[in-house]
């Protein structure tokens, strides 16, 4: 779901080709990562739509 920062996105970008390359051996300069956003209202679980959700223990805007 969108909503995280540019920061978070980069982090988790720069640790995945960190984990990768130490845990499978593939080098960053053969990996390409994409992340892809979908608006809140485009996901679905508990029965319900991701904007009406109220319940999460996480914040998804960070």
């Amino acid at each position: 779901m969108e909503g995280r920062t540019i920061a978070t996105q980069k982090a988790l970008i720069k640790a995945l080709f960190q984990r990768i390359e130490s845990e499978v051996g593939i080098a960053p300069i053969d990996i390409e990562i994409t992340i892809k956003e979908q608006p809140a209202h485009c996901w679905g679980f508990r029965g319900m739509t991701g904007d009406e959700v109220q319940d999460l223990t996480y914040n998804i805007h960070v």
